[in-house]
């Protein structure tokens, strides 16, 4: 999910299941708006599992927001202990009795029984057994599968031994194998995705999550570079504050949506904006080379008719709000009047 420069994102399963893996409060605007509007889109109604990587608020600060709007019903699983400040003690009373510590091993499995699992493995969490106390060293790595599909959700973990960083990545990659999505670790910053992980896990996408106007010059260039020598083709929810996206090469496209059927040799990737492609499943036989371009164009945000929205989402917008760029083309709906049993999202500039 484009949350601004903080860190989140969403899984459905074939049979409706959701999982939310952090939900962070944009960093620069101290706003919940963008997680919201977009899990409104989706036509979510509830959450079944959430999947926390550590405390920051860049990862866990829209959590209450989220929760409050799209009501819990499984597992909070976190790293345990405790942390420093009002972002954690808010998240704590959020997830209430819900939340419990995550194990390293232990499987979730989605749609159980069905010919459509989905299972959500806990690879790594706490450093990996490596001493350290950095709250991004301790981030909680989570292997999404899906027949031959595999992603990895690992929130900030580190791959340089520098400063107060200790590197978890080496550690990680060979339990985590080859992917075919990475949702790129801290942002891209200069001390995630080192080559020995690169090397290893062999991603043919890679998704960073970053925030215009950053103050943390977020994606750095040289972990971008290296990403770029392994052949990653990479997608940013916004251009950042770092290292220039290239044309042809990087896709900066708001919310990325990655869709896998079941069964599947190939899965789609497809920008809010910009254009998208589907890839081969490496599990599956595939090779690296993206194949059937898709084209995603933004979606018209005009001031004629007056109103907009997702034909999923119980909200609607005024025409110029920035949330109607984010609805799907195959989602959106637009009138001169407001939709019935729809309600005006709060945060819309008015006309």
């Amino acid at each position: 999910m484009d949350v601004g420069q903080g860190d989140g994102a969403v899984l459905i399963s074939p049979q409706g299941q959701v999982v939310l893996f952090d939900a962070g409060e944009d960093m620069k605007v101290k706003s919940c708006a963008k997680p919201l509007a977009y899990l409104h889109q989706l036509g979510v109604s509830k959450i079944d599992y959430v999947f926390i990587s550590h405390y920051h608020f860049d990862h866990i600060g829209c959590v209450p927001a989220v929760l409050a709007e799209f009501p819990l019903n499984g597992t909070a699983y976190d790293r345990g202990a405790s942390y420093p400040g009002g972002t954690y003690k808010k998240y704590v009373e959020a997830v209430g009795e819900h939340r419990k510590t995550a194990e390293t091993g232990q499987v979730l499995r989605l749609d159980e029984g069905t010919p459509s699992e989905v299972d959500l493995s806990v690879v790594a969490m706490n450093g990996a057994g490596i001493p350290t106390t950095n709250e991004n060293d301790l981030s909680v790595s989570v292997l999404v599968h899906f027949g031959a599909f595999k992603a990895e959700i690992g929130g900030d973990l580190s791959g340089m031994n520098t400063g107060s960083y200790k590197d978890i990545e080496t550690t990680v990659a060979p339990l985590v194998g080859r992917l075919d999505v990475y949702k790129v670790h801290h942002h891209c910053s200069s001390y995630s995705s080192n080559e020995q992980w690169l090397a290893t896990t062999q991603p043919s996408v890679a998704v960073i999550s970053t925030g215009d106007g950053n103050d943390y010059h977020h994606p750095a260039a040289d972990c971008v570079a290296r990403l770029h020598a392994h052949k990653a083709a990479m997608y940013w929810t916004e251009t950042g504050a770092g290292a220039t996206p290239q044309a042809g090469v990087d896709v900066v496209g708001g919310n990325i949506v990655v869709e896998v059927d079941p069964g599947a040799t190939t899965y789609t990737v497809k920008p809010t904006t910009g254009e998208g492609a589907t890839y081969p499943i490496a599990g599956a036989g595939g090779g690296t080379t993206p194949v059937t371009p898709v084209v995603v164009p933004p979606a018209p945000v005009t001031t004629t008719p007056k109103y907009a929205w997702s034909k999923k989402s119980s909200l609607y917008h005024y025409a110029n709000c920035p949330m109607v760029a984010r609805i799907s083309k195959d989602n959106l709906e637009e009138g001169d009047t407001p939709p019935e049993g729809k309600t005006l999202h709060e945060n819309c500039p008015k006309q």
